[in-house]
């Protein structure tokens, strides 16, 4: 358990790098045998993970969601994400950490994002992808050991190419064609969510920001999720407060004032309206 539920940089290291144009690469082996198989749950501020997994399997536990995982999978778990895992003996992969302000430049470049509402998913890799993503795999890690002329512009163009070949893994996705303009506001809002739910700000700040009305703001959550916005704000507080919970021994009344609330009384009462249960009592049946 987590004393303070901190964020890391990667696994085992902390305050190692600057995550404006950090990306690293590396093999699966490297650090999970270094921990004999087993990474304990942990999370990273600032910094996306994708996994590539071409050989054996994972237990992977994202928040409070368990999965089990055989290769070839791609896993994708953007910042924030607890995570982790019981790997396979000599399970084989890449493991890329990426800056999130960087992925986010990226992904303006191909006019997509990635992210979805459940944040962290896993992807089937069918063989016509397995070769190309082991290729482009292997140049990143190439590119980011070396100290090479425009090293990050090439980078960020290997990058781009291994997003663009994740969206064609979704064929589903694909079909849609590109986002409708409520899907992009419904986006800047979700990461306007992830930016400032501590802050307690009402859903027509939210508007404002993307430029739309209180009133069409909700017609959009509605229409994609059954939800009017303030309850997708919600969501994002309940979850952030799970994971205190389960994850950490930081007492409820400091887990009510990082979170925003002015009262613990009143997160309690919040916290029982949606779950049904106390705090206290979420905690004790989750460790339980």
């Amino acid at each position: 358990m987590l004393g303070n539920l901190e964020f890391v940089d990667l696994y085992g290291e902390k305050g190692s790098f600057w995550h404006q144009t950090f990306l690293y690469c590396e093999p699966l082996t490297q650090r999970s045998e270094q921990h004999e198989w087993k990474i304990h749950p942990h999370r990273h501020q600032h910094i996306t993970q994708i996994f590539v997994l071409t050989e054996g399997g994972v237990d992977v536990q994202f928040d409070d969601e368990h999965h089990r995982i055989t290769a070839p999978a791609l896993l994708y778990i953007p910042d924030g994400v607890m995570h982790g895992f019981d790997w396979q003996s000599h399970s084989q992969g890449t493991v890329l950490s990426v800056a999130s302000p960087m992925l986010r430049q990226v992904e303006q470049n191909i006019g997509e994002s990635v992210e979805t509402l459940a944040g962290a998913f896993v992807l089937a890799v069918k063989d016509i992808y397995l070769s190309p993503l082991q290729a482009i795999c292997g140049a990143i890690q190439q590119e980011a050991n070396a100290s090479s002329l425009h090293q990050g512009s090439m980078l960020q163009a290997l990058l781009q190419q291994l997003l663009i070949l994740m969206h064609r893994m979704q064929p589903a996705r694909t079909e849609e064609g590109s986002l409708s303009k409520p899907e992009r506001k419904l986006r800047q809002f979700q990461h306007l969510i992830r930016l400032h739910f501590t802050t307690q700000h009402k859903v027509a700040w939210y508007a404002g920001q993307i430029g739309v009305s209180q009133a069409h703001l909700n017609q959009i959550c509605q229409q994609y999720f059954r939800s009017n916005a303030l309850a997708l704000i919600h969501n994002v507080l309940i979850s952030e407060a799970k994971r205190y919970l389960i994850f950490s021994d930081t007492a409820v009344a400091d887990i009510a004032e990082r979170l925003g609330f002015n009262e613990p009384g009143y997160f309690n009462k919040f916290f029982k309206r949606h779950t049904e249960l106390s705090p206290a009592a979420y905690r004790r049946q989750s460790q339980g």
